[in-house]
């Protein structure tokens, strides 16, 4: 497992990556992130005293810290790791898939890489509440100094009064939002420079930007704004800038936002701000989001991720390595599970959670009928 920059706890040493792996009877072995050394160092005494308490093997877990790209590259690489969860840049995952894809055995990578989760403004949401929207949008956008992989990257909407009125709102909300520090000095880089690649384009207008930084490593939100021709015309656009800072995209009709749609890379997520009238519209867009994204959500913001049974955290490519997964909910474990087939196996020598009579009283499906007699 290797610990995100941007969630110390929730994607780092005992995240649901690492309880996903434990859940499934694995041992797992740590890559620390270098942003937050203390913290994972902490966390790791946590789990290791849990596996002593346990009467564990020391074996089940492991913490390594370490600069560069060597050490995580020679974990993958060795045999005894028979799988990888990764949090990070689309660069460093794609790394990772590459060295386990060349190993005589190779295994799988669940990355979780790179997302613009775009937010869909429908015409008679707009009309009803333009102005509430601007400003939950910018709420959204800037919690956390926007690093969160669900941060609403982009926004899609047909051009007119009322989207004028959102902007309104979004701009003004956008202007008194504070600078925020980011996490590592490289992440606030990244932003600078992916904001500054925004503004510098020609088919790209400047909306708004926050107030001005007091401190180091701090950034201030940008708002920007195109057309769907410029969007679908240059593919840089579509670029990840991770922090406070989105895009939106002016259509001239719901036929161009489905359009845009069509061209967007796989998503973490995907939004529709819609009322009832919008419902014959949204219903031609959903074909298109079901195969864009893994999560698809109605009147809502994407930065808020629920561990539950029915999450999906995840997505096509490149939101993630493998769209079928998911790094939140119970379907997680998955991810390190592989099924066996016992067929015609003498009673006695089958797993007892398969055995005749159920003789754990757990939940299972006999005949294709769930029970637990």
């Amino acid at each position: 497992m290797f610990g995100a920059s941007n969630f110390p706890l929730a994607f780092s040493v005992a995240g649901g990556d690492t309880a996903s792996a434990f859940a499934a009877g694995c041992p797992v072995v740590v890559k620390g992130h270098g942003a937050h050394p203390g913290t994972s160092e902490l966390v790791g005494r946590a789990v290791q005293a849990a596996v002593a308490s346990c009467g564990l093997p020391e074996g089940v877990f492991s913490l390594l810290f370490g600069t560069g790209n060597e050490i995580g590259t020679a974990l993958v690489a060795d045999p005894r790791i028979k799988a990888v969860g990764f949090t990070g840049s689309r660069g460093g995952g794609l790394a990772l898939m590459g060295v386990a894809a060349k190993r005589p055995e190779p295994i799988p990578v669940y990355a979780e890489m790179s997302s613009i989760n775009p937010v869909f403004l429908m015409p008679a949401a707009l009309a009803s509440r333009a102005e509430a929207l601007g400003k939950a949008f910018v709420a959204s956008l800037t919690m956390g100094a926007g690093q969160f992989c669900t941060n609403p990257g982009i926004l899609l909407a047909v051009d007119g009064p009322d989207l004028d009125r959102f902007v309104d709102a979004a701009v003004e909300a956008i202007g008194g939002s504070a600078a925020s520090t980011m996490l590592t000095p490289g992440i606030h880089a990244a932003f600078d420079s992916g904001v500054t690649k925004l503004a510098g384009s020609g088919a790209v207008t400047t909306l708004a930007r926050g107030l001005a930084c007091s401190g180091p490593n701090q950034a201030q939100a940008a708002f920007f704004t195109t057309t769907a021709e410029a969007f679908l015309a240059d593919t840089e656009l579509q670029e990840e800038v991770f922090g406070a800072a989105s895009l939106l995209i002016r259509c001239a009709d719901v036929a161009a936002m489905t359009a845009v749609a069509e061209r967007l890379e796989g998503q973490l997520t995907a939004t529709l701000q819609m009322d009832g009238e919008d419902k014959a519209a949204v219903a031609g867009l959903i074909p298109t989001l079901e195969r864009k994204a893994g999560r698809i959500l109605a009147n809502g913001w994407p930065t808020g991720v629920e561990v539950c049974h029915a999450m999906v955290h995840g997505g096509p490519f490149p939101a993630t390595s493998d769209p079928r997964s998911t790094s939140v909910g119970t379907l997680a474990i998955r991810r390190f599970l592989r099924p066996v087939c016992y067929q015609d196996i003498p009673a006695e020598l089958l797993p007892e959670a398969l055995r005749d009579g159920n003789p754990q009283g757990i939940w299972r499906r006999v005949d294709g009928e769930l029970g637990h007699d």
